[in-house]
């Protein structure tokens, strides 16, 4: 079996070579399984796309570059930047500059295709986006965030300055346009082994392009004598040869999670499916078929191939500048304008379409014949680009395994709301058996919204709309803390721990990294840090606050600001050139300068102002397991929940509390040994029990949870209820009691929300739905002559109007309130499975709820029962179908969230109706009925019984009528303690009703019995009408009230 990842980003891309000969690109063998090897294109001499650079590389026996030189020690410096990236680990080890630089221009270079429809500027660490165009159509160059140091270079020797020169000072040539095709690289620093969430999330770059980490060198704009010879060319994708690398473009944390996973037998095998996060409109067809086939045979990978357009307009458009920013509460007030929203959703559509279609494909070929309760026949969706992508698949594989893991956060359904397509994104992700998220708030979150959006109804396990059940939970991502420990002991972090000891001896380090965005809360940070040196200047010159931001920031004034507040800070000793309280590193560094400075920090921070989870702050408290430093961490982050550990973990603080969050500072910094090894234990635990592979393995297991959760349920495959399966049953019971619990309302009415077009005759009131009593009690004769019969009807009409209706059948026993009271056959009196003083506290308020939409609603009624309140949407909800959804929304949403918790009070919708009463009183009723037949074979006595179930007497049926001070007469459950009727025991259960949420948890109930072996014969019985796609735990199916009444009123016949 296998498991089919889908993800908008493959694990891997491809790069094309350009500047080397064809004994060059050839293949070669690859040194391990996981070292891609290059596919060359078959050159004719005379094509060479660089012939000078060709031919000098063709001449090159041994490269320069790699001759042998002493072994690379980091150099200390008074500069604190320079302590860093004068220290970097790609430092020549040749004493020959020259030699460095001919390498670097005439070795082989790596680039990629530019997307067509982008407008924008690669982010290129050589390229400056604010000199777009020099004259000569070339990207001009950006030195001080450059990992080259090409200045270095020119000195060296006057032919590369004058490749210096030519590549900067360029005057105007007939190369007015730069290639539409190509995009050059150049090599970024080293991300972080853990991503929590995809880099570009960070970055939110305007581009498609994407800097690689690779183990060759790609090439910078500049980087060529004759650039022309390059650009010139018709289409170089068509000959140039091209090798798959490694991809570090989306999220890193599953890449790695799941190799690990399969590394470990959890997964035994896998299928990604996704794009090559490259451009693909310039690169052949003939050269896509190529490398999907390469992906495919060697690389565990299926690509997809959207063009540019739709590309750009999913991604830079809708993903990044909609549906990234509000799920960071981050709503965009001026998104270009409706049609640039309705556009760019269009792209999201037909790209989510493109790797559903794929997937479907993939699943077909791989499992389509396989058994769909594989433990590994599943699909597992990953994060927000792809929110349709769960319910396309399941209209074409209806009963596949389907998992969705959101990465980032999900905001309140005040902010979800705002989004036009809100209605489309909930159900496509509601396509999915399950949903994980990061944490607990997140869960609550899309719960709440899709109880307000959609009407859906919400419990513990998850969501059951339109009669689908889909399972939500928490699985947070974790890292490989083993990976981290093994780097933590390399020699290279070790070296760095003792230079960064030498240059800050006797010092407060405070470390941090972050993107340079308002998100990441650098702002807030350094005015905490800023007034704690104001507050306590005896630390201005022996505290450090190394802040390291990753990426490029594209917001100029909020980098000015930061410089700012730095300048300031700096300002602050009395000597300024010994003491430099912070220390503000504007590009990233190498991961093992930064592993070195986390094992050697007193304090790390992370102060998001929201964020779905930071791994950094997990692999910090890995990395400082010998100093075992606290952590300030962020509230708003996914990681407080986890690393908070009850108050005895990480400090949480609130990034807005400027003062709250300074003092942290101070408190952390003076905190005892004893508190900092106590604290850094419990977070140590929470790090290693939940890592990358404990998250793979959790999430495997609820989609299958889930989807045997669902399977228990029967969609269109109910066996037909008739006299023969009624026959089966009742002589089955014969020896005892049977117990028949009928409900025959909520079945009688037909409308459903999802209806269209409503009409007056579809909208019936609670006593036109009721079943005339005398013809029911003729057709239920036959039952209620056999005194092992015991008929209960339940009903959502008032104790009153049930006395008043069948005080005439005694050995009929009646429910009132779906639940909420019983009249126990044999006894006149009602008994109450709620707590009316208990009531009063929530009805009032409740009511007082309803009414206030009722106001709003001309056509609806608010009907308060004695434990029910009940909203009646009436005409309205024909009127105004999109005012009243919206009412009925907001009040389902206000009555769980502020009931459910204290009073166990919930609302649901039922038929077009919002019923709000205690949770499933139904089940508990029917509970109770059964413990009562059962009391010989269960062992409860009445008194034990009576306790169990909180069940109080009543004195009369009428309303709210006083509870009786002491304990229920046992004479009001009809004898209950010396009763012959329930000496012999139930050994069968009936249940009937329709398929709404008041009766499927009673079907569940009674199917769990026979299954536990508690009860001989069980008939769940589902009374259809109209709907043509219904899902419930019944096992039987009857076309209407009529036929169910029609088989019941055999019983007499039945021998």
């Amino acid at each position: 079996m296998t498991v089919i990842i889908g993800s908008l980003f493959l694990p891997y891309t491809v790069q094309f070579e350009v500047g080397a000969t064809d004994a060059i690109a050839q293949p070669h063998v690859p040194k391990g399984p996981h070292e891609p090897a290059p596919v060359a294109a078959k050159l004719a001499p005379s094509s060479s796309i660089l012939p000078s650079l060709s031919i000098a590389n063709s001449r090159q026996q041994t490269p320069l570059a790699a001759s042998p030189g002493p072994e690379y020690k980091p150099e200390a410096s008074a500069d604190a930047q320079d302590f860093f990236y004068k220290n970097h680990r790609f430092k020549k080890q040749t004493d020959t500059p020259l030699a460095d630089g001919i390498a670097d221009k005439l070795g082989p270079h790596y680039i990629q295709p530019r997307a067509r429809y982008n407008n924008g500027v690669p982010p290129s660490s050589v390229v400056d986006p604010k000199n777009k165009d020099d004259g000569s159509g070339l990207l001009g160059l950006k030195m001080n965030r450059s990992t080259n140091n090409l200045a270095g270079l020119a000195g060296s020797h006057t032919n590369l300055a004058a490749l210096s020169h030519a590549s900067t000072n360029r005057t105007r040539s007939s190369l007015s346009k730069p290639h539409p095709g190509l995009t050059l690289h150049t090599n970024s620093s080293t991300s972080s082994l853990a991503v929590a969430e995809e880099d570009d999330h960070q970055a939110s770059n305007p581009s498609w392009n994407n800097e690689y980490a690779s183990d060759v060198k790609l090439a910078p704009f500049g980087g060529f004598s004759n650039p022309g010879d390059l650009l010139d060319q018709p289409n170089i994708f068509e000959t140039a040869p091209w090798t798959i690398k490694f991809s570090h473009k989306g999220n890193v944390s599953t890449t790695k999670a799941v190799k690990l996973s399969a590394e470990h037998n959890i997964v035994k095998s896998r299928k990604w499916v996704g794009t090559i996060s490259m451009p693909s409109d310039e690169v052949p067809d003939h050269i896509r078929n190529d490398i999907a086939g390469e992906l495919r045979k060697g690389y565990n990978s299926e690509a997809v191939f959207p063009n540019d357009a739709t590309f750009q307009g999913h991604y830079n458009s809708f993903c990044k500048q909609i549906l990234w920013p509000t799920f960071h509460y981050q709503i965009p007030d001026d998104p270009k304008s409706k049609a640039f929203e309705d556009h760019s959703w269009g792209h999201y559509q037909l790209l989510n379409q493109l790797v559903a279609d794929k997937i479907v494909e993939v699943y077909l070929r791989e499992n389509g014949n396989a058994n769909p309760e594989d433990p590994e026949n599943m699909i597992w969706i990953h994060d927000y680009h792809l929110l349709l992508v769960p319910l396309m698949v399941r209209q074409k594989l209806p009963e596949v395994k389907i998992g969705l893991f959101l990465h980032v956060s999900f905001p309140s359904s005040e902010v979800f709301r705002c989004f036009a397509q809100r209605t489309e994104i909930l159900k496509g992700m509601l396509g999915a058996n399950c949903i994980s998220f990061q944490t607990d708030e997140y869960v609550r979150h899309f719960l709440q919204t899709c109880n307000r959006l959609l009407l859906a109804d919400v419990n513990d396990l998850g969501i059951t709309y339109e009669g689908n059940f889909t399972m939500t939970n928490t699985i947070p991502v974790g890292i490989d803390s083993n990976s981290i420990i093994e780097m933590v002991q390399s020699e290279s972090v070790t070296e760095w721990r003792q230079l960064i000891k030498e240059r800050w001896p006797d010092q407060n380090l405070i470390v941090s990294r972050d993107k340079l965005d308002k998100l990441r809360g650098i702002k807030q940070k350094l005015l905490a840090y800023e007034k704690f040196l104001n507050s306590n200047p005896e630390y201005i010159d022996t505290t450090v606050l190394i802040e390291i931001c990753i990426g490029s920031s594209h917001d100029p004034h909020y980098e000015s600001e930061i410089m700012q507040i730095v300048a300031r800070i700096n300002s602050l000793p009395e000597n300024i050139s010994v003491s430099q309280p912070v220390v503000l590193l504007q590009k990233d560094i190498e991961f093992e300068q930064y592993l070195a400075l986390q094992c050697e920090a007193d304090v790390f921070v992370v102060s998001s102002m929201r964020e779905g989870l930071n791994l950094t702050s997990h692999e910090f408290i890995t990395a400082t397991s010998e100093k075992k430093s606290p952590l300030i961490l962020s509230e708003f982050t996914g990681s407080s929940q986890l690393l908070d550990c009850g108050g005895h973990g990480a400090l949480l603080i609130n990034p807005w509390d400027i003062k709250t969050f300074s003092e942290t500072f101070k408190k952390l910094l003076t905190m005892d040994k004893k508190e900092k090894e106590t604290r850094w234990t419990k977070c140590n635990d929470i790090v290693k029990t939940q890592d990358s592979m404990n998250w793979v393995a959790s999430c495997l297991q609820s989609i299958n949870e889930s989807y045997d959760l669902n399977k228990r349920t029967n969609l269109n495959k109910l066996k037909p209820f008739n006299t023969d399966v009624f026959g089966h049953f009742y002589r089955q019971g014969k020896e005892k009691n049977r117990l028949f619990f009928l409900n025959f309302e909520t079945a009688a009415t037909t409308l459903s929300v999802g209806d269209k077009k409503p009409t007056t005759n579809s909208i019936t009131t609670a006593k036109s739905a009721y079943t005339e009593p005398s013809r029911l009690i003729s057709l239920l004769n036959g039952l209620l002559e056999d005194p092992k019969n015991k008929v209960y009807i339940i009903s959502f009409l008032k104790r009153t109007d049930l006395d008043r209706l069948y005080r005439t059948y005694p050995n009929l026993g009646l429910i009132a309130e779906n639940g909420g009271y019983i009249k126990v056959i044999g006894s006149q009196k009602w008994i109450s499975m709620v707590d009316e003083t208990e009531i009063q506290g929530w009805i009032a308020q409740v009511t007082q709820l309803v009414e206030s939409k009722v106001e709003r609603l001309p056509g609806s009624h608010c009907e308060v029962e004695d434990c029910t309140v009940r909203f009646h949407t009436g005409k309205s909800f024909i009127e105004d179908r999109e005012r009243t959804l919206d009412a009925m929304g907001d009040c389902i949403q206000h009555v769980n969230d502020v009931f459910q918790d204290s009073d166990g009070v919930h609302a649901s919708l039922i038929r077009d109706v919002v019923i709000i009463q205690q949770n499933q009183l139904a089940l508990k009723a029917l509970k109770f009925i059964n413990d009562y037949y059962s009391q010989d074979n269960s062992g409860v006595d009445a008194e034990q019984l009576i306790q169990n179930f909180q069940v109080k007497g009543l004195a009369g049926a009428a309303t709210n009528t006083p509870i009786r001070s002491k304990s229920i007469d046992i004479s009001s459950l009809g004898e209950l303690a010396t009763s012959t009727s329930t000496s012999e025991g139930l050994n069968s259960i009936f249940v009937a009703g329709a398929t709404t949420l008041l009766d499927e948890p009673s079907y569940e109930f009674v199917n769990r019995l026979k299954e536990n072996g508690l009860i001989q014969t069980v008939s769940t019985v589902a009374i259809l009408g109209d709907e043509s796609d219904v899902r419930t735990s019944a096992n039987f199916g009857v076309n209407g009230i009529n036929e169910l009444l029609r088989v019941l009123s055999e019983a007499k016949s039945i021998v």
